[in-house]
């Protein structure tokens, strides 16, 4: 009677907690795209010279839906203010099926992207619960490429799924937080932007694992801890990290970290942290680490999440058979 009555719980508990992850709240559906959609700058939209050398670029095709983004779009997406003639960098994306992943590629031959790495956009995306997508950026030109991501949420838009915006303006503030965060340790020994992006990136998910409903103190204690496992607890100052700890809360509020979401965010944030660790950079940077003393751990990599929610609902289990146990005895 107590095996039946312990698989029958088990099973009861395996079914409630699928259904807890069965129905995802991102704004953007878990269809795939049919066709690919290229978002111009505005400033391209004069300027067919810069725009063909941009459609090269980004390998825009013939069946592509073709939209511009402009000033107006990074105040509603972005909370940016700009002018149409300055925007240049622009996007081609595809959204695939769930569970395809996220891959991003800049194409820097003609025109560099000066302050925003690769890295730093896949971490703004996931957060902006962009998870399964092929992404390029290019730019005819040099350009600093903060707008860029406007083009990605634009891209959203023409095709009937528009973003959270709350999310959306989280995200530029991460990307914009990251980027100065970099700037400012570029030439510092012990410091890559490898490292803190997979620092971010594993606070933000052990946020959605402890249930997205964190206080700024908790967030704190996380971010300090992630820091030092990246080896960076000697190289970012009191201001870099509350700018960390801000931005994570800022997405926090947004519900990004909550609920349904969590496992979504949780399993990108492990494939993106994935694609760090097998990178040049990531390993250079684990390399350097290693000579000055300091350990990059593999924090991601510790117990699954389902192994503890089942390690969860199995000491519940285990607490109400005790008690029934007690009972009969």
């Amino acid at each position: 009677m107590k095996k039946i009555l312990k698989l029958f719980t088990l099973f009861a508990i395996f079914t409630i907690t699928l259904s807890a992850f069965s129905k995802p709240t991102y704004a953007v559906t878990e269809e795939a795209w049919s066709e690919a959609v290229t978002v111009y700058g505005a400033a391209l939209e004069s300027n067919q010279n810069m725009q063909s050398t941009t459609k090269q670029l980004l390998g825009t095709q013939d069946s592509d839906k073709v939209t511009y983004v402009h000033a107006q779009d990074l105040t509603k997406y972005l909370n940016l203010q700009s002018s149409d003639d300055v925007l240049k960098s622009s996007i081609r994306i595809k959204k695939l099926s769930k569970g395809a992943g996220l891959t991003l590629n800049i194409d820097q031959s003609k025109g560099k992207i000066t302050k925003i790495t690769e890295d730093t956009y896949k971490n703004a995306l996931l957060t902006a619960g962009v998870t399964d997508a092929e992404v390029k950026i290019a730019a005819a030109e040099d350009v600093t490429g903060e707008s860029a991501l406007a083009g990605v949420y634009k891209a959203f838009e023409a095709q009937g799924e528009p973003i959270n915006q709350g999310q959306t303006q989280a995200a530029q503030e991460e990307l914009s937080s990251i980027s100065n965060i970099t700037q400012e340790n570029q030439n510092k020994e012990g410091f890559s932007s490898e490292q803190l992006n997979k620092a971010v990136a594993e606070a933000k998910a052990e946020v959605a694992k402890q249930g997205g409903n964190l206080t700024v103190n908790q967030i704190t204690n996380i971010v300090n801890q992630k820091i030092e496992e990246n080896g960076l607890k000697d190289v970012l100052n009191n201001n870099q990290i509350n700018l960390i700890v801000n931005f994570i809360n800022n997405a926090q509020q947004q519900g990004i970290f909550k609920g349904e979401n969590a496992k979504q965010f949780i399993d990108s944030a492990k494939n993106y942290v994935n694609d760090i660790k097998n990178s040049d950079g990531f390993k250079q940077a684990s390399e350097k680490a290693k000579e000055i003393g300091k350990n990059i751990k593999d924090s991601l990599q510790d117990q699954g999440l389902w192994d503890k929610i089942m390690s969860f609902f199995q000491s519940i289990f285990d607490a109400i058979v005790n008690f029934f146990n007690s009972i009969f005895k």
